[in-house]
């Protein structure tokens, strides 16, 4: 049962994009110069347009469906907790942006990085644009959240938690399902212009640099929380992989 569970998990159905991405990018490089080629490619890139357009457009929105009855559901104390949630977050924030900023001085003059991206093929323009900007940017959508989600807890408003379930329809039924096809695209893409075969180490030793460094720094905070909550943050930490 856990087999096919992960068969039908997002993050096995974004590695099946990476590669099948891969695959028909590396194809398209080889038969270069053709007609096919470049219907393929047209498509390609006019795809992941829309749909990158689609996720971007959707960003707000989930922070507005999640933050804001997250900041409800803190009940009378909102005010309060919210002022220490968004203390300890940019305390965290400030904390890993100096963790990663420190690896990278340590570690990147250790790898072979490049520091241009020379011979790689050009791709299409896009056939049509669709253009579909955001409602707000991101900023002004966290601040709504919060004065949304304040509001909603001094009012006993139910209408947010509503909201909520309306973007998490969405974000199931729209954003989950086109992103292993968008990330496929972008692959391509990427793929088909030199950059995954000519970059392709850095690109992994960067990514288990990352991974590494998140799983490090959520530890980190796991071990702070429990050593002010005066708990074993073990409990929490052996379930942070799954």
């Amino acid at each position: 049962m856990k087999k096919n569970f992960f068969l039908h998990s997002l993050p096995f159905r974004l590695l099946v994009g990476v590669a099948f991405g891969i695959c028909i990018g590396l194809l398209l490089n080889i038969i270069d110069e053709s007609a096919i080629t470049t219907a393929v490619l047209n498509v390609v890139v006019t795809s992941k347009y829309i749909l990158g357009q689609l996720i971007s457009f959707s960003v707000p929105l989930i922070i507005i469906g999640f933050i804001a009855p997250s900041i409800t559901r803190l009940g009378n104390n909102a005010s309060r907790m919210l002022g220490v949630a968004v203390s300890i977050a940019y305390a965290s924030s400030l904390g890993a942006a100096l963790f990663s900023a420190l690896s990278g001085y340590l570690l990147i003059p250790h790898l072979s990085f490049s520091s241009t991206a020379s011979h790689l093929k050009a791709l299409p323009d896009v056939v049509f644009e669709l253009s579909i900007p955001q409602i707000m940017p991101v900023m002004s959508a966290l601040v709504l959240a919060i004065m949304l989600g304040l509001a909603s807890a001094w009012t006993k408003a139910s209408l947010i938690e509503e909201f909520q379930k309306i973007i998490l329809a969405i974000v199931s039924r729209v954003i989950i399902p086109i992103l292993p096809y968008f990330i496929g695209l972008t692959f391509c893409s990427l793929a088909y212009e030199g950059t995954i075969t000519r970059q392709l180490p850095v690109f992994l030793q960067v990514i288990v640099i990352v991974l590494i460094g998140h799983f490090i720094w959520i530890a980190l905070l796991y071990i702070l929380a429990g050593i002010y909550s005066r708990e074993n943050p073990l409990k929490v930490v052996k379930h942070y992989g799954p």
